[in-house]
């Protein structure tokens, strides 16, 4: 049974050093939201209309 856990534990090591550092996440700063992206986001993080007006504009500008 150790055999089959210690086997197991390896191979899965070994695959998950192939997985992308977190270092390695883009910069997404510079990424245009869509007219439907930018109202859906707003949406979420606002739920008064005018804090969603207002959350529009700051992002065009």
């Amino acid at each position: 049974m150790t055999k089959y856990f210690t086997i197991s534990f390896l191979f899965f090591s070994i695959i998950s050093c192939g997985y992308p550092d977190i270092d390695n996440v883009p910069d997404f700063k510079d990424t245009k939201l869509t007219d439907e992206e930018l109202l859906e986001y707003c949406s979420i993080s606002n739920t008064n209309k005018k804090d969603i007006d207002k959350c529009i504009i700051d992002y065009k500008s």
